[in-house]
């Protein structure tokens, strides 16, 4: 499962305009504003990112976790111009592995049934 991207983690972009390179960049926003996560507003699907020609775009991110409606992008997940997210915050992991043993049949059969994950 990899690592969370946020504003200003690096992404790297294969294009090039004529002769120059975009190499790529940080990523740029909006982001979230309302999630942050290491201190920075959480990168999701759609968020833009510096590139040395047009801007690059995240294009895929989680499909099982979403921030503010968009998939959450991580390391790993691709950009418009075909680059990749490089950079993430390494403590905060998103991903689609199951959970297995007591605890993944307990929330499976929490999300079966509907029944609240906590109260408050």
């Amino acid at each position: 499962m990899p690592p969370a991207a946020r504003l200003t983690d690096m992404h790297t972009c294969p294009m090039v305009t004529g002769v120059v390179p975009h190499v790529g960049g940080p990523i740029a926003g909006p982001c979230s504003t309302n999630v942050t996560i290491g201190g920075l507003p959480a990168a999701r699907v759609t968020d833009k990112a510096v590139c040395v020609g047009p801007p690059d775009m995240i294009a895929k991110g989680s499909p099982t976790v979403q921030i503010n409606n968009l998939m959450a992008a991580r390391i790993g997940d691709n950009t418009v111009h075909g680059g990749v997210i490089v950079m993430g915050f390494p403590t905060v992991i998103i991903g689609e592995i199951g959970m297995g043993g007591a605890q993944g049949a307990t929330l499976k059969a929490a999300a079966k049934s509907g029944a609240a994950f906590c109260e408050t």
